[in-house]
């Protein structure tokens, strides 16, 4: 019998990907459910599409970075920042000779779970769930998301069903670290996904660890040339070492960066990381966006409106769950949503009331959040 096209593209991946410990498609450990493999597409190739094609993914369009409900077109959104990942991890696996497809789906998956409102909403969800014994990490959460929440178009199981490499790069890619290198963990349990240690434990193919190391290649440049377009800071303001060493403009700040991950790859190549220069700089850019832009009295002043969103959204959709007393012709189009929510999540029936709301409310754009805050808690006249 003649072997498939995806057979055929499987044997030349020793090939293609040649570093010597690039992940092949075919030695990958599978899915969560057994399923027959594609004829054409490889098994990351797979994963990709099916973020890509998912509901979670379309929503990161509305979903901010730093700005709240931003005005201006030109400000990062999450969606850009996945793309931006995903074509930056590209180039760096394709240079070293690392899956391409692996890196791609692995940034292109790596924030469906984060939270409306970007970091700050993450706060605020988390304290609004702590309470009921639960927490919210976006990294867990978005595994949680392409295990269980996520959806496909004309599809009615929920879920995506990804390979574990894919769903272990997803869950341990946090980019807020400032660890010069990251060598991977080659004997991770697979079945021990949901236990990751935030910023502690490592992904276990090197393609995980590139995209671990490109989140924050990828945000910094961008979060910094936001901030200089909002005139929130002066490119003087930036500290010396990080206009000398990597410059103002993100296309400069990327470009060095890409660089120096691929030389220091080549000298250590169990590990994907910055040279002690090159982090120093890193270090220091990150603590000027933390301090100056993250920070700015003009964003923070939003902060205190996107816990009080999250917190009274999250009381008036769990009330709902577990009281209801709504009568369908009066009930708020946020819990018909709501229900329907519950419905298609089938694996989670019978969850407890705050976990269902919690994975609800993550899953909303800001502005759809706002809409239901103002459906829920402004008074409408008679119509």
């Amino acid at each position: 019998m003649s072997q498939s096209i995806r057979e055929r593209r499987e044997a030349l991946e020793a090939k293609i990907f040649f570093h010597p410990y690039a992940t092949l498609s075919a030695n990958s450990k599978g899915r969560l459910r057994p399923e027959p493999p594609d004829p054409v597409r490889t098994v990351f190739e797979r994963d990709t599409h099916r973020i890509l094609y998912s509901l979670s993914f379309r929503r990161l369009r509305h979903k901010t970075q730093v700005f709240l409900l931003p005005e201006n077109d030109h400000i990062a959104t999450r969606m850009e920042h996945a793309l931006y990942v995903a074509s930056i991890s590209t180039t760096v696996a394709r240079a070293l000779g690392l899956n391409s497809d692996l890196v791609n789906a692995i940034a292109l998956g790596h924030d469906l779970g984060h939270a409306p409102f970007g970091h700050e909403g993450e706060k605020a969800l988390n304290e609004v769930v702590e309470p009921y014994g639960l927490r919210f990490e976006h990294e867990l959460h978005s595994l949680r998301t392409v295990d269980h929440l996520a959806k496909l178009i004309g599809k009615e199981q929920a879920g995506l069903n990804l390979t574990f490499e894919v769903r272990d790069g997803v869950v341990s890619h946090l980019g807020e670290t400032a660890e010069p290198l990251v060598e991977p963990d080659f004997d991770k349990d697979p079945s021990r996904l949901y236990e990751t240690r935030r910023g502690i434990d490592k992904p276990v193919t090197l393609e995980g660890c590139t995209v671990r190391i490109v989140d924050r290649v990828a945000y910094l440049g961008r979060d910094l040339e936001d901030a200089l377009r909002a005139h929130l800071v002066k490119e003087e303001d930036v500290p010396q070492v990080v206009r000398k060493t990597l410059g103002t403009n993100n296309g400069r700040i990327i470009g060095t960066l890409v660089e120096d991950l691929i030389e220091g790859n080549h000298e250590h190549p169990r590990s994907i990381g910055f040279s002690p220069k090159i982090n120093s700089a890193v270090r220091s850019l990150y603590r000027f966006n933390y301090d100056r832009v993250y920070l700015h009295p003009r964003v923070a002043k939003h902060h205190e409106n996107v816990h009080g969103i999250i917190r009274l959204l999250f009381e008036r959709l769990h009330e709902y769950l577990v009281k209801g007393g709504y009568e369908e012709g009066d009930k708020p189009s946020v819990f018909t949503q709501l229900d329907y929510f519950v419905r298609y999540t089938s694996c989670e029936q019978g969850a407890d009331p705050a976990q269902v709301v919690m994975d609800f409310v993550s899953g909303m754009t800001d502005n759809y959040a706002v809409r239901c805050f103002e459906e829920l808690y402004i008074p409408r006249g008679i119509r």
